[in-house]
Parts: structure tokens; sequence; C-alpha cells
């Protein structure tokens, strides 16, 4: 094996597609190249391991984790690769192909096919969907999605070393082979239950036992907005026991999405914190400070007051249900109706 260094010079992106990683079992490597890319055009070849990031060593770093972490490095990308020497040439008998860095098919290494899944959640694999919380993003998922070409160094054999049959046709399986949800297919069996397409490449998720692509899955179970009643596929913003697409709950005056900020209902509508003050904000005329949404008050004299602001301007005993006189704006309690103030 042959180590070197290469140096990117940024801005992104740098011409390459990551595999592998800690939560794949399997090393970093380069699994694609953009034909003129940065990463091309350094010496980068498909099939190189990675060995460090910027400086750190990316063997413990799961898929995500490298990815964030070339994200991270701005301007310039310093990549430790290492490279396994062109064997001999000798002839031998033509067999299967064994795994290899260059030979795992696309779909096990993916990061849009990879992100989509949860191994802890094989009841209900989408998340996207289920957070309770304000808007809901999409997360860093580990794959539950394994490949093979040819099995390993069995020759053919399953993980648990026994020919892998598929779970669809109940056929022994030669050749390249998908482990999905703990079963085996051919590739071109390992379909979407509604519409037929063959799930290889772009994600799946699977509900109540039924395996769909991401558009049947949208139409059967994404949540519809309150506002515009389409169905929600990317972020959900929970508010008012509902469902709402982020862009579809904004403040009523300024327009914009209110996402995991305070908000105020007038007739019907929502305001964030700045134009709900600035539109139905009032003052106590007692303390000078703002009466806020929940606060108790009362309407006097043409003001509005805090319940325990509306005291007797000479003895401060609460006027709140009381008779009162007035006197130059002021609340006067009936001992006090005729004093100076």
């Amino acid at each position: 094996m042959d180590s070197f260094k290469v140096v990117l010079e940024g801005p992104a992106p740098w011409g390459f597609r990551l595999q592998g990683g800690k939560d794949f079992n399997v090393p970093l490597s380069i699994s694609r190249l953009t034909p003129g890319g940065k990463a091309a055009q350094a010496g980068v070849a498909v099939g190189d391991w990675v060995l460090s990031i910027d400086g750190e060593n990316a063997g413990g770093l799961t898929h995500i984790e490298a990815q964030n972490k070339i994200r991270a490095c701005g301007e310039r990308l310093s990549l430790g690769l290492s490279r396994a020497q062109p064997a001999e040439s000798k002839q031998q008998k033509v067999g299967p192909p064994t795994p290899s860095p260059t030979s795992r098919p696309p779909w096990a290494v993916d990061p849009a096919f990879a992100e989509r899944y949860a191994p802890d959640k094989t009841s209900t694999v989408l998340t996207r969907h289920t957070q309770p919380a304000t808007p809901t993003p999409m997360q860093n998922r580990t794959s539950i999605v394994q490949a093979a070409a040819g099995g390993g160094p069995g020759g053919g054999s399953g993980s648990n070393g026994k020919t892998p049959v598929c779970h669809q046709c109940h056929k022994v399986i030669r050749g390249r082979y998908l482990v999905a949800l703990g079963h085996a297919y051919h590739p071109e069996e390992f379909v979407c239950s509604q519409c037929g397409k063959v799930l290889e490449e772009g994600g799946f998720f699977e509900e109540k036992g039924s395996i769909f692509c991401p558009p049947c899955y949208d139409v059967r179970y994404a949540p519809s907005c309150a506002k515009c009643k389409k169905k929600i596929t990317g972020e959900i913003m929970h508010a008012l026991k509902m469902t709402w697409h982020v862009h579809c709950f904004t403040c009523a005056a300024c327009k914009t999405p209110i996402r995991n900020r305070a908000f105020y209902m007038e007739e019907g509508v929502p305001y964030c914190e700045r134009d709900y003050e600035k539109m139905f904000g009032t003052k106590c005329r007692g303390c000078d400070f703002k009466i806020d949404a929940g606060d108790r008050f009362l309407e006097a004299l043409g003001f509005s007051w805090h319940d325990t602001c509306f005291v007797c301007a000479i003895c401060q005993i609460n006027l709140e249900g009381k008779t009162f006189y007035s006197k130059k704006d002021k609340p006067l309690c009936k001992s006090h109706a005729f004093s100076h103030v």
C-alpha cells in the first residue's frame, strides 16, 4: 500500500464522493470522482482509502462524521490517502468477483440512500415526520442496508455462512444481492410495494411490514399542511396541534417563518413577538411596563392597567371592582376623592 497526501484548494465542490465508514464496518474510501474535478486533477483515484481528513485520523469516523469534517474544511482540504499497488499479472481461473472498495454497489454507500435509515427503528424507518418538536430537520442516520457482490471470503456465502436466498422469490441468489431489513434480495426484486419501482438506489421507507419508495411513502403517510393542504415532505412545523410546512406557518404581518420562536395569536392568525408588540402591545398606565399576553389587566380612565397597578394614588389601596374617583387621570378611592394630588 502506498500512502500519500493531497491538498485541494477550495471552495467546494471537491469532486469526489465517499463510501464506507465506521458505521458500515468498512474503511472510508473514494467511491466516485467528477471528471475534471479538483480531486481528479490532484491525482485522487476511485478506490483510494482515506486515512486522514484535515490531519485527523479518519479510521474512527462514521460516514456522516467524515462528510461533516470535509464540509468544515472551508477553503482548503487536506486528505491522507492510501492506494493498493497493482498486483502482478498471473494467469488464473476466472471466478465471481470478490468485494472490494471499487466493486461495492452504489446503493450500499450512497449517502442519499444511507441517511434515511436508523438501525434502532425497524418498525418505522422514517424519522423526519415523527419529531414532536418545532421544525423537524432531516437528521443523520446510519444505514441498515448492506450489499454484496458475490459474497464474502466464503465465495458466494451470506453473512451467516449460508448461501443467501431471496426473500421475495425464495430462490438461491448467485451474484450480487442486497440485505435490507434482515433479509437478502435480488437487487431487481427489492421493489416498492405500491408502484413496483426497483429500489437499488434512492432510498426506501418501511411501514407496517411494507417497503415504499419515497414518493409513494409521502403520498400514503406524509402529514398534510394545515394551511395549503399539501403533503409535507421536508421540514415539519408542529403548532396549534396541527402540522404545517415551515414556509406556511408565518407571521401575519412580516410573513417571516416563525419556526421555533415565540408567537402570539390574534383573531386566529399568528404574529411573531416583535410585530405583536408593535401592533397590539399595550403599556400599563400605572407602572409604564408592557402588558404581556396572559397578564390580567383592566381598562379605566381611557387607559390600560395591570390589575395590581390600578390603585388609589394616595393610599395605594387596590381599586379593582370598587367605586373610584379620578383627578388628573389618576384614580382615587372614596376616602381620598377630594384630596390634593
